[in-house]
């Protein structure tokens, strides 16, 4: 509707003999106060001052002449020069006939997209123990908008990468490693560094069992080589059923140290050294990264002749960028904030153009339990994982929770809020205005009244003020979802769903839906619900959490 409305106020400006701006600089939005209207638009405090007349001047001109059109019932100029639009009931009404013949499909835009190929990397958590719930926040995230852009006509690709190689798997070695040493009773160094937690002893525990004693007679380095490859297999396998759980897949599963195999580390090298934006210092190489943004050079080898962490990653990124993406959106923790411009950096110093890629970082979650906050430590192995989370509160709760806030903005997850069973959850009280309706569509069959029994004409039953804001709120489902294509505000869905299930509870209390002595008046009734039930659903499914008929 957004849409339509610009073009609208450009084809009046075009018969007023105005100069009229591109459509896309034309801002059309939902006015903050009930009473100005279902949409307002800026423009003519926009164009005024270019056309030689004052801002209510050219509203009012607007909105005499956009009055004239049947897509609304009224259009009104208000100080300083707002232009106010009232959607035209039978458009309103027209809505419901959409959203209940285009069922799964309403929502969706797949001009929007238009087949572009967006890549998202998401979750690529460390294999060095079980996923936890930050881990668990960028599945629910990532998973999320990947479903959003594919209603919107994007072609996606979920990628997960592997970080298997690097100091932090040597420090999974050497924890294990000790572990094993201490099950067999072999003396034990406590290391200055390293994992703790019941799976380290879990894994030891399984390569003893696999493989016997006879692992200890191995050479250092073969032995090495032997817990990693075993301790890799269960903590990757492990992740990838508790994302199925999580009802999570991913298309690609790109390992580091295949890539540094491959020897992408060393053609990054050789690049970097071809562009002549690389120097030595105090024994070590430097990219010039600040002349592309950044705000230092930053070190890719160290005097040791080990590179930083900056290299395999461009490696990795190079990748992406040789399989054809038009974006590449990365969903970070907020650790990484300090790498977004130094990447970027290396990525133009290449020749690759930096503005293909879209970073989102994730902040924290805060796990609460009778109101007071989870300390959690990964070295340590104090963690709650995600398995245990889904155990305790269920997958569509640690979905919805997890998507409830803004990608900025830090979460506190309550786990007893999201085990309720009651109005307080937010999860529950969208669940249940499907499943109400769907129960509503029950009670009415039992009476003989079916929805296909509904005629278009019967709608005009439907006056109420709380029908039409329902209506208005279900014809703001497409642009909101193509808004979120482009934002990846994923939580303005989780908000939609809400407030739209509180307008459906309300109505519901307080009118009758299903009463056979008003048999039109109920079939339209029951037609505005099935509308609900359908956006109700269609959004779920975008988050990927169910939509029960009963509970």
């Amino acid at each position: 509707m957004i849409n339509i409305i610009k073009e609208k106020i450009w084809q009046s400006l075009k018969a007023l003999k105005l100069k009229a701006p591109p459509k896309s600089k034309i801002n059309v939005e939902y006015p903050k106060h009930k009473n100005h209207g279902d949409y307002a638009s800026n423009i003519a405090l926009n164009l005024a001052k270019k056309i030689g007349l004052t801002p209510m001047t050219l509203a009012k001109k607007l909105a005499t002449h956009l009055s004239a059109d049947p897509l609304f019932s009224e259009v009104t100029a208000a100080e300083p020069g707002f232009i106010n639009f009232h959607i035209a009931n039978k458009i309103l009404y027209s809505t419901l006939k959409d959203i209940n013949k285009l069922g799964l499909k309403f929502g969706t835009n797949y001009e929007h997209g238009a087949g572009k190929r967006v890549l998202i990397e998401f979750v690529s958590a460390n294999p060095t123990g079980p996923l936890n719930v930050v881990n668990a926040r960028a599945a629910a995230f990532g998973d999320s908008l990947a479903n959003i852009l594919i209603a919107q006509g994007y072609y996606v690709e979920r990628e997960y990468y592997i970080n298997d190689a690097g100091h932090q798997i040597e420090l999974l070695v050497e924890s294990i490693e000790n572990e094993l040493n201490r099950l067999d009773a072999i003396k034990v160094e406590e290391l200055e560094e390293g994992y703790k937690g019941e799976y380290i002893t879990e894994i030891a525990a399984h390569i003893l069992e696999t493989e016997g004693t006879i692992i200890h007679q191995f050479s250092k380095r073969d032995k090495a080589q032997k817990i990693s490859d075993l301790a890799l297999e269960i903590l990757i396998n492990d992740h990838k059923q508790t994302l199925s759980s999580f009802k999570v897949y991913f298309d690609n599963w790109i390992s580091e140290n295949e890539l540094r195999q491959k020897g992408s580390v060393e053609d990054v090298l050789a690049f970097l050294s071809e562009t002549g934006k690389i120097y030595d210092k105090d024994g070590a190489v430097w990219m010039c990264s600040s002349e592309f943004g950044d705000s230092k050079d930053r070190v890719i080898m160290r005097s040791d002749g080990t590179v930083t962490y900056i290299i395999p990653d461009l490696a990795y990124h190079i990748t992406k960028y040789k399989r054809g993406f038009d974006r590449i959106i990365d969903i970070l923790g907020p650790d990484h904030h300090g790498h977004i411009p130094k990447l970027k950096a290396g990525i133009e110093i290449l020749g690759y153009k930096p503005s293909l890629m879209h970073f989102i970082l994730l902040q924290q979650v805060n796990i609460l339990m009778n109101d007071e906050k989870v300390k959690m430590s990964k070295r340590e192995g104090r963690l709650i994982t995600l398995k245990q989370l889904i155990d305790e509160v269920g997958t569509d709760a640690a979905r919805f929770f997890f998507l409830m806030r803004k990608s900025n903005t830090p979460l506190d997850f309550d786990i007893e809020l999201a085990k309720k069973r009651t109005a307080d959850n937010p999860v529950y009280y969208v669940q249940y205005a499907h499943a109400r309706i769907a129960s509503i569509e029950k009670n009415a069959r039992s009476e003989r009244l079916r929805v296909q029994d509904f005629k278009p004409e019967y709608l005009q039953r439907l006056g109420h003020d709380e029908e039409f804001d329902i209506i208005r709120m279900l014809m703001k489902y497409p642009e909101l979802i193509a808004h979120i294509s482009s934002t990846y505000d994923v939580n303005l869905l989780t908000s939609y769903l809400i407030d739209l299930a509180g307008e459906f509870h309300r109505y519901y209390q307080k009118y009758k839906i299903v009463n056979k002595r008003y048999k039109r008046l109920s079939l339209a009734r029951l037609f505005l619900c099935k509308a609900v039930q359908t956006v109700i659903r269609n959004g779920l499914a975008l988050l990927g959490i169910s939509a029960p008929n009963k509970m």
